[in-house]
């Protein structure tokens, strides 16, 4: 005898259903009135000659971003942008390389309070990114900072086209090993040791191991730091604004949106660049993913 399953009352069906809407009323209201319609306006501001003091907003069509790229009031300082974010892209491989160098040392036995020096060098990562900005660039000043003492107060760190890239790359790798080292250790310490006692057997010695095995199973960690990195350097601001105070060789193109759109006041160049860049995430994003089989382990 077949028991009958009791179905809900159709009242008790339609309050599970308001009840369960109103959870994600709030996010669905937020991420429509803060992200969808953010970035449907900005869409449409890119078309038009809008500025802060014009009273009436013409369409002008695709005059911002053909002006971006020809027109000599712009295309200079966007240019000069686009090279110095790519340059200080440079940053994140280093990064890379320093993090798992670092992860590798303090997952080895041989180390002693290996805890302490973990807290220790994950205290950037919980640090704001405007302090630590003005405490490098207190480190870099020539006369009374501590890279003056180290390679002379004649080396002036914050006001040469290079060196400023250098110091900047410097400041993003130590802000960001302690996120770096963290993943990376914890994707060390998620290798199976069965793998490491089969390397023994066949006689493998330490390197061989750390390249053979440790770093291929480490692939995915460092897909997904290679992704968040180029995200956030294309999109870094803070470095060029605080650190660099506006330095025409450390401009990136974020800068030259807020330098174009809020400071002068021409919000259609502005945000035209910004969908212009928009664009260039998820194209580079889209072809990161698409080359990513060729070299992440996939277990």
């Amino acid at each position: 005898m077949t028991q009958k399953i009791r179905r809900k009352p159709k009242s008790l069906f339609r309050k599970e259903k308001w009840v369960s809407l109103s959870f994600i009323a709030l996010p669905l209201i937020g991420f429509i009135v803060f992200t969808a319609l953010s970035i449907f306006l900005a869409i449409y501001l890119s078309f038009t000659d809008f500025t802060a003091l014009s009273s009436s907003i013409n369409f002008v069509g695709f005059k911002n971003y053909t002006d971006l790229f020809t027109n000599l009031v712009y295309y200079p300082s966007f240019f000069k942008s686009i090279a110095n974010t790519l340059w200080l892209l440079l940053g994140i491989p280093i990064g890379m390389v320093v993090g798992v160098l670092v992860a590798a040392m303090l997952n080895s036995k041989r180390i002693k309070g290996k805890k302490f020096f973990r807290v220790l060098m994950y205290f950037p990562a919980i640090s704001g990114a405007v302090a630590i900005n003005i405490v490098w660039r207190y480190i870099f000043n020539p006369d009374y900072g501590i890279a003056g003492w180290v390679f002379g107060s004649d080396v002036y760190w914050l006001s040469h086209p290079v060196l400023i890239k250098v110091a900047l790359i410097i400041k993003g790798t130590w802000s960001g090993l302690g996120a770096t080292m963290l993943l990376y250790l914890a994707g060390m310490q998620s290798v199976s040791k069965t793998l490491y006692e089969a390397a023994d057997i066949d006689g493998a010695n330490s390197r061989q191991k750390f390249f053979k095995i440790t770093l291929p199973l480490l692939t995915p960690v460092s897909f997904y730091l290679l992704i968040i990195g180029v995200i956030n350097g294309l999109q870094s601001y803070t470095d060029s604004q605080v650190f660099a105070q506006g330095h025409e060789e450390a401009q990136t193109i974020v800068y030259f949106i807020w330098n174009r759109g809020f400071n002068q006041g021409r919000y259609g160049v502005g945000t035209a660049a910004s969908v212009v860049l928009s664009i260039a995430i998820m194209i580079i994003t889209i072809i990161q993913f698409r080359n990513s089989s060729k070299w992440v382990y996939e277990g």
